[in-house]
């Protein structure tokens, strides 16, 4: 195993269980987690702040999309994708790639959830049209380098649940995408979008 995190509420607990684990395998103590698998994690004593704007930049520089102007959604409101639209296809290659990396941003980026599930429905007959709304997604991420998901200290945990449907909204198959996410305290612990 190259990389291990230990998380506890005790600090002595955690420190008997380094110096135990140290006796047993050689290891080397990092400290606080700062960066862990793409994700960039800011600690301070009240609140834990988890973005991915390295890996961010990295994908606009990839698209060539560093230097493009920001949107303010990352989907158009009344926009409707289907299969058949009638365009030239796309790079197959290019826009599997780009949702891929979308995907994983939506670790810590609930706001995309929607759209790249709408995205991802059509990695087998991409056109044009869908690699345009894909962009989109990355001119809106543009403009919103620094969001993420920030957890802190509060007084009262509540648990709060939103929901979500488009009703048959797939302009292919008439079905519906439904969404939720769930608040305990202070940000999103669970969210999901999918047809």
């Amino acid at each position: 195993m190259d990389d291990m995190l230990v998380t506890r509420s005790n600090s002595a607990q955690i420190t008997a269980f380094k110096q135990e684990m140290m006796k047993m395998f050689e290891m080397t103590d990092l400290g606080e987690m700062s960066y862990f698998l793409g994700m960039e994690v800011r600690q301070t004593q009240n609140e834990v702040f988890i973005c991915q704007k390295k890996y961010l930049k990295e994908i606009l520089r990839r698209f060539n999309m560093d230097e493009c102007k920001s949107v303010s959604t990352p989907i158009g409101h009344k926009e409707k994708l289907q299969k058949e639209d009638g365009l030239a296809p796309a790079d197959e290659r290019v826009y599997r790639s780009l949702i891929g990396c979308l995907m994983y941003l939506t670790a810590t980026r609930p706001d995309i959830m929607f759209p790249v599930s709408v995205l991802s429905r059509f990695l087998n007959c991409a056109s044009e049209l869908h690699m345009v709304a894909a962009k989109r997604v990355l001119r809106y991420l543009r403009g919103t380098l620094s969001y993420g998901i920030k957890f802190c200290r509060v007084q009262e945990f509540k648990l709060q649940g939103y929901s979500d449907s488009d009703w048959a909204g797939s302009m292919d198959d008439m079905k519906s995408t439904s969404g939720y996410c769930f608040t305990f305290g202070s940000a999103c612990f669970s969210w999901c979008s999918k047809k």
